[in-house]
């Protein structure tokens, strides 16, 4: 994706700057050009970095350890979710073309694993179709 979803993560999960390139470069190791990536904002859970690979999704999440020891970035495989609901919510009103509304944000309901929003505000719009496709694929069961 044009835009840098793992900056993006390391930024707004606060990660501190010590374990940013440890951090960043396990992340980019889970890149292949083919995945979906985008920052998860999850209610009451921490944010996670939300990858989409061949129908089945993946999170991880930066969880600080309380005892002072490494901060890991915790892996969890979620595989396909067949309760989430894939709702746009917030469109944008492009003001030059009144009928051209963009989603803002995505939600994600229905599922307490994959429960979440992503921030669409900078994603072009490939970028966008290409997400909001993997995960219907993710979400939704084949027929």
């Amino acid at each position: 994706m044009a835009n840098d979803s793992i900056a993006e993560f390391l930024r707004r999960a606060q990660i501190p700057r010590e374990n940013h390139s440890e951090i960043e470069k396990f992340l980019r190791t889970q890149e292949t050009g083919s995945d979906n990536l985008a920052v998860l904002e999850r209610p009451d859970q921490s944010i996670a970095l939300l990858k989409i690979e061949g129908g089945e999704a993946t999170l991880f999440s930066f969880l600080p350890n309380q005892s002072g020891g490494r901060n890991l970035v915790h892996e969890t495989y979620i595989g396909k979710i067949y309760d989430a609901t894939i709702t746009q919510v917030h469109a944008i009103e492009n003001l030059a073309d009144a009928s051209a509304l963009k989603p803002e944000r995505v939600e994600i309901a229905g599922s307490s694993r994959l429960t979440g929003m992503i921030d669409l505000t900078h994603y072009t719009n490939e970028e966008r179709a290409a997400l909001l496709d993997a995960l219907r694929e993710t979400a939704l069961p084949r027929s």
